[in-house]
């Protein structure tokens, strides 16, 4: 696959991770290896979170995923990516996909997440996100023949 040369990599993402995690997360430790790449292309997922125990060990690893879709500089701005990594953190951060105790019984359930990442100082993040979804998420999808 032929890429512009405005493309984020995983070294880029992995790196902006371990920024935001200092800026946002700090008092929440990292227990196992987290590892973030960009994954397959999707029309409605933006990221996701899965822990899986390490080949041949016992101990798990925490993969986030962002949508492949958004690699390109040009045409998806990074307060997207950071509002979909500061989502994922925050199940980390809730006990889900990670060794920390699970705070929630379920992920989503009360808009948790989004409280979360308001209370760590995140809010105008989500609100730029948000506003990208509703204007320009369908247009960006159909240039990509995706609808």
């Amino acid at each position: 696959m032929w890429y512009s040369l405005a493309m984020r990599d995983n070294k880029w993402l992995a790196d902006l991770l371990f920024r935001l995690h200092a800026e946002y997360y700090a008092d929440v430790p990292i227990m196992n290896l987290v590892l973030v790449r960009f994954a397959r292309a999707s029309k409605t997922r933006l990221g996701s979170i899965i822990a899986r125990p390490r080949k041949g060990h016992k101990e798990m690893v925490t993969t986030i995923t962002i949508n492949e879709l958004f690699r390109n500089e040009e045409e998806v701005p990074e307060y997207v990516i950071i509002a979909t990594l500061l989502h994922e953190f925050a199940h980390y951060a809730h006990g889900f996909h990670s060794p920390l105790p699970q705070k929630y019984r379920y992920p989503h359930r009360g808009g948790i997440v989004n409280k979360e990442i308001r209370a760590r100082g995140g809010g105008e993040i989500l609100k730029q996100q948000e506003s990208w979804i509703k204007n320009s998420y369908k247009p960006f999808l159909r240039s990509k023949r995706l609808i």
